[in-house]
């Protein structure tokens, strides 16, 4: 059903490597230092939003700009110690669908919520960025998911057609601003499984992103 998918965008955190734990486990333990608690379910209001986001929630849960600026810095400086020790893992199918679409002559392209070097950052600590043309994140556009705009940018920088391009996203936010921007998009769900209406919007929900393989031949 995607054989005449030519380009496709993927979303990183929770789709390609298993990076939510690690930014979960990050955040908790720098808030636990300064006396807030942070749980799983907390967490799932940061995914997919932005680091924009990300510092504002922070700012409201301590009460503080200052501390919450301080915690999403040292948050995420604890988060690169732990990428560069080797504690993020790439998810199941991953790679043998990026080697497929490699082999097959597709175009990849990241598209993230999550700031560029960041991004740039986690895929070549992983190993994954050599399968991607180029790299496209929610701090190029005015609004990021669940937006339209980044996959709207993301078609005019890759000088793809809309029919030609699908999406894979894990989270709600990222099925909403690829549906909005008129892409087909196949949900593949992590930290949270999307409420009905939401996978709805997708033309295929996967359990991995092994199963993807099968469905571009």
């Amino acid at each position: 059903m995607l054989s005449n998918k030519n380009v496709i965008f993927f979303d990183m955190d929770g789709l390609l490597l298993d990076t939510e734990k690690l930014y979960f486990e990050t955040r908790r333990d720098i808030l636990a230092k300064y006396g807030y608690t942070f749980r799983k379910e907390d967490h799932t209001e940061y995914i997919a939003k932005g680091f924009p986001v990300t510092i504002q929630k922070l700012t409201q849960l301590v009460g503080d700009a200052n501390l919450g600026k301080r915690v999403f810095n040292e948050a995420m400086d604890l988060y690169r110690q732990r990428l560069e020790n080797g504690d993020v893992r790439v998810k199941t199918g991953a790679v043998e669908l990026l080697n497929f679409l490699h082999q097959t002559h597709r175009k990849c392209y990241v598209t993230s919520s999550a700031a560029k070097e960041t991004i740039i950052q986690t895929a070549e600590i992983t190993g994954i960025a050599q399968y991607f043309t180029d790299f496209i994140s929610g701090d190029e556009v005015k609004h990021n998911k669940p937006a339209p705009d980044l996959y709207l940018y993301a078609l005019e920088k890759s000088h793809a057609t809309k029919s030609e391009t699908v999406v894979f996203e894990d989270a709600t936010t990222g099925i909403l601003s690829a549906a909005s921007a008129g892409l087909d998009v196949v949900l593949v769900p992590d930290w949270i499984d999307p409420e009905p209406e939401i996978r709805q919007k997708a033309v295929r929900v996967l359990p991995n992103l092994l199963e993807a393989i099968s469905l571009f031949k």
